[in-house]
């Protein structure tokens, strides 16, 4: 990549500083860090947004450019196995401990790695989590529910939890309509 190109892909004039280089390329990464601290992990966003990643770490060398913060490794993630609540539980903390990880950096290679594991364990646990609740009594869903909207953690852990003499699931039914539209489309993209 040349100097021109990474400029017009960061979106500045050739005669930017190097202070305001540095703060225009920190702005972009943070804002995708923040997409993935705050957003629901859906796949295929993710991924375009560790596309622009790579892409700013491309910018960053031909600019000249050091990151802020330090790198960070990812931390230990737990296995995605008891059953549904176990399933669900493990995927809500492995999440949170990728989250408080990236907090430190605004690395944008440091932050691929992050949101490209976070896309790969989002897929395992939907896949995990509809084996595990395959068998589940299940609550009709009249509508598609969207990618974006998952539902409440808490809630969804509570119902796992109560689970035993309970015939009705209504948001593992909803969060069963998410999850088998979103890997249909991993499987179609």
């Amino acid at each position: 990549m040349d100097r021109n190109t990474a400029l017009a892909l960061l979106g500045v004039e050739a005669d930017t500083t190097h202070e305001d280089l540095m703060e225009c390329l920190d702005a972009e990464a943070f804002s995708v860090r923040d997409h993935f601290i705050r957003q629901p992990v859906v796949p295929a966003l993710f991924r375009g947004r560790v596309n622009r990643l790579v892409q700013l770490s491309d910018i960053s060398h031909t600019l000249g450019i050091d990151p802020l913060g330090s790198p960070v490794a990812l931390p230990e993630l737990l296995p995605m196995e008891g059953g549904a609540l176990g399933c669900a539980s493990n995927h809500l903390e492995n999440l949170l401990r990728l989250r408080t990880s990236m907090a430190g950096t605004l690395d944008p290679d440091v932050l691929a790695r992050f949101g490209t594991t976070m896309a790969t364990l989002q897929v395992r646990y939907m896949e995990a989590f509809l084996d595990a609740t395959a068998d589940w009594p299940l609550v009709p869903v009249d509508e598609d529910v969207p990618a974006r909207e998952e539902c409440e953690w808490q809630d969804l852990l509570l119902e796992l939890r109560e689970a035993e003499g309970r015939d009705r699931f209504p948001l593992v039914s909803r969060e069963r309509n998410r999850m088998q539209r979103m890997l249909d489309r991993e499987v179609a993209g």
